[in-house]
C-alpha cells in the first residue's frame, strides 16, 4: 500500500507542477555537495533508482510541510522536464483532430453534390443523348453510300445549337459537288426537345480496295439552357466494306533477270464499273535494283506516273515500262503499283488507292560478266573530251563452273556518229545499215570455246565529228552461247550489258580592240602618247560548241594605268570591282554554236616608261560554264590583249607603240 501511496504522491505533485495557471517565482538555488543523500522514493528520504548508465544527482529534500510557495520554486529533475515536454505537446493533437474532421467533410458534402447532380431529378447528362448510324454494310467502291445518323435526346431538358460532324475515311468524294474530296462535315441541326428523336440522312462515294473497311465517325456536339459551355457526344464508328474496287490491276514480269540485262514491266489496269472512271492515276514504285530506261506509252510525271482522264467501263490499258537491272546473285526485288484516284489540288499525287498489285524478280548468276570500256572508263556512261577517238573494249569473262561453245557477241550501235565511215571495227564484221557489229567464231578463233573462268577481249574505235552537236553514241553488246558443243542454233542469251559515250563541247572565248569604230566615240592620240589619255573600246567574245553551255562567265583584269569607263553594251550583263580592277561577264546560257559579244569603253595613259613599245591594256580572259548535255564544266581561256591596232580596221603597222 506504501507504494501507491507514494505513487499518489508523485502525480499529485506532478499536477500541481504543471499546472497550466501556475505563475513561477524565483527559484531557489541549492548547494550541490559530493556527499551522498539517501533518497526515498517518496518525499521524505526516499533515494530514487538509477537508470544503467544515468549520472547520479542529488534531489533536495522536500518535506510534505514545506510551503506550497517553495514547492512551486522547485526546478524540475531531468526525468520530470522530458514528462513536461510531452505534456505541453499533447494538448496541440486537437487541431489536428479538427482539421480531418473538416476535410472529410467537405469530401463527404462534394460527393453528395456531385452524386446529386448526375443522379438526381434535374440530371443534364451526354448519356441521355443517343446517337445512331444507319449504313450499308458493304458498298462497291466508286458507289453512292446512302447514310442517315439518329440523335435521341432523352434529357429533361432542350438541347440546343446542335452541330452533327461526320469524319470520312481518306479518299471519300462527295456525290453532288463534281467530286469534292470529303473530309469533315458538319451538319446543324434544330433544337432537340426531351423525348424527341432528329434524322439526318448524308451520302458519299466511297473508294477503295475490294474487301477494304472503311471507317465513319459520327459526333455531335449541343448546348443546354444556363450554360454557355459545349458538350460533346460521339458514337461508336460505323464501318463499311469496299465490296468490289471499280479497278483492277496486275503486273507480269520475267521472274528471274541476270544483273546488266533490261526487264519489262507489264501494267495492267482493267475497268471493273459500269460506269467511266475519271481521272485515274497509276503510280510505280520501284526497287534499287531497277533502273528506268523506258516507258509506253511515255510517263505523264516522272518515269513512274500516268495518268488517265477517263477509263472507260470495262475498258483495259497496258502500260509496258524497261529498267536496267544491277544487283547481287540471288537478291530478290518487288516492283508495287498503286491504281487511285488523285487528290484534288495535285493531280499526281495518290488521294484515294482504288487498287494495288506487286511483282517481284530474282536477280540471277549471269553466264558470263561482260565489261565495256571507253578509253579506260568502266562508268558505264563516259564523257569524252572533243575532237577525240573512242577506243572502245568489251571484255568477257565465264563466271559460271562450264565451257561455253561458239560464244558470239553482237554489239548494237546507235547514236548521231554512227555511221558507216565512223566505226572502224577491228576484227568485227560491221553491218553500217543495220548499225551492228558482230563479233563470233567464224572472226575471232579464240570465241569456239570459253572455259570456266576464261575471258576474252574485243574492240572497235569510233571516230569524232567535230561538227556534229551533241555528238554521243551507245552500244548494247548482247553475249550468246552454248553449254553444248552439239547444240544447233545460235544458242541462248546469256547477258546484256550497255554503255553510252556522249562528246562534250568546247567553247571559246577572244577579244579586239577598236578605236572609234564600235558603239561608243573614242578619242586620244594614234600611236598613243605618255602622259596623254587615249580611249577604246573592247569588245568580248563567247561562243559555245557543239553543245548548249549554261552559267558561262567570262572574267578579266585591267592593268593599273587603265581606266574602267563605264560604258558598256552587249549581251549578258557586266559588273566591274574598283579595288581588283577586275571584269565579270555574266554571259548566261549560250546555245550550241551560237557567240554572244560585249562591247565597253577604256582608257590607257601611258608613262614614259612604256615609250617605244606597246601597251596591255587588258589581262588574260577565262570563260567557265557547264556543258548541257554533258554536265562538265567547260573551260577556255585567250591571251592578254595590246593596243596595237588591226590594221584591216585601216590603222597603219605598230599603231601601239
Amino acid at each position: 500500500m506504501s507504494g501507491i501511496k507514494d505513487q499518489d504522491n508523485i502525480d499529485e505533485l506532478k499536477r500541481r507542477l504543471y499546472d497550466r495557471g501556475h505563475k513561477a517565482g524565483e527559484l531557489e538555488r541549492h548547494r550541490l555537495t559530493p556527499r551522498e543523500i539517501d533518497v526515498s522514493r517518496g518525499w521524505s528520504g526516499v533515494t530514487p533508482s538509477k537508470r544503467p548508465g544515468a549520472t547520479e544527482s542529488v534531489v533536495p529534500e522536500i518535506t510534505p510541510e514545506a510551503p506550497l510557495s517553495e514547492m512551486e520554486q522547485v526546478e524540475p529533475l531531468p526525468e520530470e522536464s522530458v514528462v513536461a515536454e510531452t505534456a505541453t505537446k499533447k494538448p496541440r493533437r486537437y487541431r489536428l483532430v479538427i482539421m480531418l474532421a473538416s476535410l472529410l467533410f467537405f469530401i463527404v458534402t462534394a460527393g453528395i453534390s456531385s452524386v446529386y447532380l448526375f443522379f438526381g431529378s434535374n440530371q443534364i447528362s451526354a448519356k441521355n443523348i443517343s446517337l445512331t448510324v444507319n449504313a450499308p454494310l458493304a458498298v462497291a467502291g466508286g458507289d453512292t453510300a446512302e447514310m442517315q445518323v439518329s440523335v435521341s435526346n432523352q434529357n429533361s431538358v432542350t438541347i440546343s445549337g446542335v452541330v452533327l460532324i461526320i469524319n470520312y475515311p481518306p479518299g471519300t468524294r462527295s456525290p453532288e459537288e463534281g467530286g469534292r474530296e470529303l473530309y469533315e462535315e458538319r451538319i446543324n441541326l434544330p433544337d432537340i426537345t426531351p423525348g424527341q428523336i432528329t434524322n439526318t440522312p448524308f451520302s458519299a462515294i466511297l473508294y477503295g480496295e475490294e474487301n477494304e473497311q472503311k471507317e465513319i465517325k459520327v459526333a455531335v456536339e449541343y448546348r443546354v439552357e444556363g450554360s454557355n459551355g459545349r458538350f460533346y457526344k460521339d458514337a461508336e464508328p460505323q464501318m463499311v466494306m469496299i465490296s468490289s474496287s471499280p479497278v483492277v490491276t496486275k503486273i507480269t514480269n520475267a521472274e528471274t533477270v541476270s544483273s546488266g540485262e533490261e526487264l519489262e514491266l507489264t501494267i495492267a489496269v482493267q475497268s471493273n464499273s459500269p460506269n467511266p472512271q475519271p481521272d485515274v492515276l497509276i503510280n510505280a514504285l520501284y526497287p534499287d535494283s531497277f533502273t528506268f530506261v523506258s516507258a509506253k506509252p511515255e510517263s505523264n510525271y516522272g518515269n513512274n506516273s500516268w495518268l488517265i482522264d477517263s477509263l472507260a467501263a470495262g475498258s483495259l490499258t497496258e502500260i509496258k515500262v524497261r529498267g536496267r537491272i544491277a544487283g547481287e546473285a540471288r537478291e530478290v526485288s518487288e516492283v508495287q503499283v498503286r491504281v487511285g484516284n488523285p487528290q484534288p489540288d495535285n493531280q499526281f499525287i495518290m488521294g484515294s488507292v482504288l487498287a494495288q498489285a506487286t511483282s517481284s524478280y530474282v536477280i540471277e548468276q549471269p553466264f558470263t560478266g561482260t565489261i565495256i570500256s571507253i578509253n579506260g572508263d568502266e562508268d558505264g556512261t563516259v564523257v569524252l573530251e572533243p575532237e577525240g577517238e573512242a577506243v572502245v573494249k568489251i571484255i568477257l569473262k565465264n563466271t559460271r563452273e562450264i565451257t561455253l561453245y561458239d560464244v558470239r557477241l553482237d554489239v548494237q550501235l546507235s547514236g548521231n556518229l554512227i555511221r558507216g565511215d565512223q566505226v572502224v571495227s577491228g576484227e568485227g564484221a560491221y553491218d553500217s545499215a543495220r548499225g551492228l557489229l558482230r563479233f563470233s567464231a567464224a572472226e575471232v578463233a579464240s570465241l569456239e570455246e570459253v572455259k570456266a573462268g576464261e575471258t576474252r577481249e574485243l574492240s572497235f574505235t569510233v571516230k569524232p565529228d567535230a561538227g556534229q552537236r551533241t555528238a554521243s553514241f551507245m552500244i548494247e553488246a548482247a553475249v550468246k552461247g552454248k553449254e553444248d558443243k552439239n547444240e544447233e542454233g545460235e544458242g541462248s542469251l546469256i547477258g546484256i550489258t550497255k554503255a553510252e559515250a556522249k562528246y562534250s563541247s568546247k567553247p571559246t572565248v577572244g577579244s579586239e580592240l577598236g578605236y572609234d569604230n564600235g558603239p561608243f566615240e573614242d578619242k586620244g592620240a594614234i600611236p598613243p602618247v605618255a602622259g596623254s589619255a587615249t580611249t577604246y573600246t573592247v569588245t568580248l567574245v563567247a561562243q559555245a560548241g557543239g553543245n548548249d553551255m549554261t552559267g558561262a562567265v567570262v572574267t578579266t583584269n585591267l592593268p593599273q594605268y587603265v581606266s574602267w569607263l563605264d560604258a558598256s553594251k552587249g549581251d549578258g550583263t557586266v559588273e566591274y570591282n574598283p579595288v581588283s580592277k577586275q571584269i565579270r561577264w555574266a554571259v548566261g546560257d549560250v546555245g550550241a554554236g551560237v557567240q554572244k559579244t560585249l562591247s565597253f569603253q577604256i582608257e590607257l595613259l601611258p608613262t614614259e616608261t612604256q615609250i617605244g613599245r606597246t601597251a596591255v591594256v587588258m589581262g588574260p580572259q577565262e570563260l567557265r560554264a557547264t556543258d548541257r548535255f554533258t554536265g562538265v564544266s567547260l573551260r577556255d581561256q585567250s591571251k592578254e590583249l595590246v593596243n596595237e591596232l588591226s590594221t584591216e580596221l585601216g590603222f597603219v603597222p605598230d599603231n601601239g607603240i
